[in-house]
C-alpha cells in the first residue's frame, strides 16, 4: 500500500487550478495522485489545450494519476431521461480525458433518494445508469468505482449498500472505493470491509467530527483510522491489485471541505502524513 493525494485541497484553500495543485502534490513528495474533477479537473473546467497540457504536466512532474473523481451533473435517480443523457455525455467526455491522462479508475456517485421517486425506482435508475457508464468505460480499460457516502439520503450510504450495488450493476469493470473516514461516520469496522475484498480497488483517508463530514487533518477527528488501516493491511489487497496490473493499493488523502478556511494546505498534508505513518510506518509516498 502507498499514499496518494487528491488535488481538491488546494482548490478549497485558494481556488487553485489543477495544474497548481499538481505542483504542490509533487513538491510534497507524492508520486501518485487523484484528480478532483468535481472541483477543478472536470471536462467543464478545462479547454482542449489544457486537457493536453495536463498529461504533459503529469509526465513532467513524474506523477501517476490513479483515480479521477467525476460525478454526474444531475442527481441520477431524480433526473429526467434527457438529463441522464446529458450526464452520460459528460461522463463520456470525462472518460476520454481519463484515458488520455493514463487514468484507469473513475469514481462517481450513484446519487440521492428524492421525494416523489419511489425507492425501488430510484435504485433501478441508478443501476441502469451505472451499467451504461461501465459499458462506455470498458473499451478504454477504465473501471468505475462507487464510494459510499455516509448519509441516509444517499442510495449507497455504507459498505453493505455498495455490495448490493456491485451485485446489481454486475459489470466486471465496476468496483468500490473505500473511504476510511466515511466508514467511521457510518460506524463501520474493519470486518465490514472483508465481503468487498475482491472489489476494493482504491481507498481514501479522511477524518471527521463524530457526526459531521469535515475532511479535517487525519488524526484530528473521530475516524478509527488505525483500526481500519490495519484491516486493509490484513486483507493483502496489494496482491489482488497486482493481478489487475497495478503496483499496489493507493490510499489518497481527501482533505478540506468547500467553505473551509485553510491558511496552509501543505501543512495539513504534512500533519496527515505524519499521523498515518505513526500508525503504519511502512506506508510511503512512492
Amino acid at each position: 500500500m502507498k499514499l496518494s493525494m487528491l488535488t481538491g485541497l488546494w482548490y478549497v484553500a485558494s481556488k487553485a487550478t489543477v495544474f497548481q495543485a499538481l505542483e504542490r502534490v509533487a513538491a510534497l513528495g507524492f508520486r501518485t495522485v487523484d484528480l478532483h474533477g468535481v472541483l477543478h479537473a472536470g471536462p467543464a473546467h478545462l479547454t482542449p489545450d489544457e486537457r493536453r497540457d495536463l498529461r504533459r504536466q503529469l509526465d513532467r512532474l513524474g506523477l501517476e494519476a490513479r483515480n479521477y473523481v467525476l460525478h454526474a451533473r444531475h442527481n441520477i435517480p431524480a433526473a429526467t431521461p434527457a438529463e441522464r443523457e446529458e450526464d452520460l455525455a459528460y461522463l463520456r467526455e470525462g472518460l476520454v480525458c481519463a484515458s488520455s491522462w493514463g487514468v484507469r479508475q473513475l469514481m462517481l456517485n450513484a446519487g440521492q433518494w428524492s421525494v416523489g421517486v419511489g425507492r425501488a425506482d430510484a435504485w433501478r435508475r441508478a443501476v441502469d445508469f451505472l451499467q451504461r457508464v461501465c459499458e462506455e468505460a470498458e473499451p478504454r480499460g477504465i473501471t468505475i468505482l462507487q464510494e459510499p457516502e455516509p448519509f441516509v439520503w444517499f442510495l449507497v450510504d455504507d459498505l453493505a449498500a455498495a455490495q448490493q450495488m456491485l451485485h446489481d450493476v454486475g459489470r466486471p469493470n465496476f468496483g468500490v472505493l473505500a473511504d476510511l473516514g466515511h466508514m467511521g461516520l457510518a460506524r463501520e469496522s474493519a470486518a465490514d470491509l472483508e465481503p468487498l475484498s475482491g472489489a476494493i480497488l482504491h481507498a481514501h483517508f479522511s477524518d471527521h467530527e463524530a457526526t459531521r463530514h469535515t475532511n479535517q487533518v487525519i488524526g484530528s477527528g473521530a475516524a478509527p483510522t488505525g483500526d481500519l488501516l490495519a484491516g486493509l493491511r490484513r486483507m493483502e489487497l496489494d496482491a489482488q491489485l497486482q493481478a489487475r496490473r497495478y503496483d499496489e493499493l493507493a490510499i489518497a488523502f481527501e482533505l478540506g471541505a468547500p467553505g473551509d478556511t485553510i491558511a496552509d494546505p501543505d501543512d495539513w498534508v504534512r500533519r496527515s502524513i505524519a499521523a498515518v505513518q505513526a500508525l503504519d510506518p511502512s506506508l510511503g509516498l512512492r
